[in-house]
């Protein structure tokens, strides 16, 4: 049985970790392989793929990426509790936003044009993590991402974008660069450098 004390202590843990989310589109692959093999298994964040992809497709990340991490790599149910050391991948034809200490899943509305899910679950990473919210941008088309850039660092989050010398498509990194928002531009290797040193300041 918990007790009210070890609530409390589970309610700190869940309002203590930091959310990393990579948004990212085409061309992001060898990316995302690059920095979660770099990583440890134990940097006490979390981390999810926010990423574009066609809504009647089906990812094959979680399907690739255990071969480059020891943290579980789990696709995205609605509900699911986040947790550390953990990599989460959002389902195609899904948008994900932050609740608390769980994701929620809704159907993926299309506007015209390119898809904004990476800004939107961002907008509530940062209402939700606060100065634990951890943006990456990545390789890809379009600017989605950019817009909610601002919330991250009003929040007192961190902002990296992917240096665009190593993006196949520079795009996002560029757009988001634009934005005035971002802390650190560096490659892959550097980013899992950065994340790592950013989880022993924490």
């Amino acid at each position: 049985m918990r007790t009210a004390s070890s609530l409390a202590d589970g309610v700190r843990a869940a309002d203590n970790l930091s959310v990393v989310c990579f948004g990212a589109s085409a061309g992001s692959l060898d990316a995302y392989r690059t920095i979660l093999s770099k990583l440890p298994a134990n940097t006490g964040m979390a981390f999810i793929i926010v990423h574009h992809q066609p809504a009647d497709g089906k990812s094959l990340l979680p399907e690739i990426l255990p071969s480059v991490t020891r943290m579980p790599v789990v696709l995205v149910a609605d509900g699911d509790l986040v947790e550390a050391d953990h990599v989460y991948v959002v389902p195609a034809g899904k948008q994900v936003t932050m609740d608390g200490d769980r994701f929620r899943l809704d159907p993926l509305v299309k506007a015209r044009g390119w898809p904004k899910n990476i800004s939107v679950f961002l907008q509530t990473l940062a209402e939700d993590r606060k100065k634990r919210a951890i943006a990456v941008i990545l390789s890809g088309f379009d600017s989605d991402g950019a817009a909610a850039l601002q919330s991250i660092k009003d929040e007192g989050g961190i902002v990296i974008a992917q240096d665009f010398r190593t993006a196949k498509q520079p795009d996002m990194p560029e757009s988001a660069v634009k934005t005035g928002c971002v802390d650190y531009i560096l490659s892959p290797t550097d980013i899992a450098d950065r994340l790592v040193q950013i989880a022993a300041d924490r």
